[in-house]
């Protein structure tokens, strides 16, 4: 996965977007050293098109199945990070 505008910017980015780091990181914090100190691992998984990316927030781990198209990334990236629940304690 290539970070590109219009799709995802790069996390050392200032415009890099919150709702992506919440959803990548499990936190809307900051890194204690910055945004330069976070290491996004993103591998590639067998699964077909229909199934959404998958966030391991532990280990900073993206699983992203292999999409034919950008819009078809974004698109279920979007789903992905819209219906993200987090670990809310409220």
């Amino acid at each position: 996965l290539k970070f590109a505008c219009g799709s995802l910017t790069c996390p050392s980015c200032p415009a890099f977007p919150v709702p992506l780091a919440v959803f990548l990181t499990g936190s809307d914090r900051i890194p204690i050293y910055g945004m330069s100190s976070l290491r996004i691992i993103i591998q590639s998984t067998p699964s077909g098109e229909q199934y959404l990316p998958v966030a391991h927030t532990c280990y900073n781990l993206l699983d992203l199945p292999k999409y034919s198209s950008k819009e078809i990334l974004s698109a279920r990236l979007m789903q992905a990070i819209d219906h993200y629940e987090g670990f809310s304690l409220a």
